[in-house]
């Protein structure tokens, strides 16, 4: 449970004056391609379902461009299916497949504006970067790309800030190692996250969503079918699977 008053800080100041330079580099260079579960809270900002929802969350992505993410709520049911390739997503809602600009659905969903960059860092897979860092003295260092910021500490990003949207990370406690939901063996392949990392979004001062994750598998065999939309006759591929 989160409130206004337990709100992660923001300790990024954008404005602060920095020593820029020039820098590329990329974090998890193993998970190019993956596929990460967990848990989601989302203040959904869509008139008919308006409001907070909390369930789990699979994404899969073949390369950057690549998103497939699969909401369910209690009892596995199934909430929402979003198939995302570059700035075009295809959702899965009332029994049919509809399209939009990502940019927009991403707003309802997450109540802000999330890119793949953003989901890859939260999730735990790639993250190639070529843009500007620089010191912050602590062994830290700030880098920035396209108007987002990235704080990371330790090579790993621990806090981005995107307009009116911050994103802190937090650790939680360890997951039992080859343990899934329910107390089920997990497939072979798949790892247990080391420490369970909490993501908590804040837009406008306002709560926007949480990312726990829990799993990635970057072993995982996603075909090319699986990021396109099917037909209104055709059966889902991943019903299939």
């Amino acid at each position: 449970m989160i409130s206004c008053s337990t709100l992660p800080q923001k300790t990024v100041d954008e404005k602060g004056s920095y020593a820029w330079k020039p820098e590329k580099f990329e974090l998890n260079s193993q998970n190019q391609a993956f596929s990460a579960e967990g848990a989601v809270t989302m203040w959904i900002d869509v008139e008919q379902f308006k409001g907070k929802f909390t369930g789990d969350y699979q994404i899969l992505s073949s390369d950057p461009e690549k998103w497939r993410m699969i909401i369910t709520g209690p009892f596995n049911i199934s909430v929402a299916t979003v198939i995302i390739n570059g700035e075009t997503a295809n959702i899965f809602h009332e029994g049919i497949w509809d399209s939009g600009p990502w940019n927009e659905i991403s707003k309802q969903l997450f109540n802000a504006s999330v890119d793949g960059d953003l989901f890859s860092v939260m999730l735990g897979g790639r993250f190639r970067f070529e843009g500007e860092c620089a010191e912050l003295g602590n062994g830290g260092k700030l880098c920035r790309k396209n108007g987002i910021y990235y704080k990371i500490a330790n090579e790993k990003v621990v806090e981005i800030v995107s307009g009116d949207l911050y994103i802190v990370s937090e650790k939680k406690a360890r997951f039992p190692s080859g343990k899934g939901r329910a107390g089920k063996n997990k497939k072979a392949g798949r790892s247990a996250v080391e420490k369970n990392k909490r993501w908590i979004g804040v837009s406008r001062g306002k709560p926007a969503f949480i990312f726990e994750n829990k799993y990635l598998d970057a072993s995982a065999d996603l075909p090319e079918s699986l990021f396109e939309a099917p037909k209104s006759e055709e059966p889902d591929i991943f019903d299939e699977l």
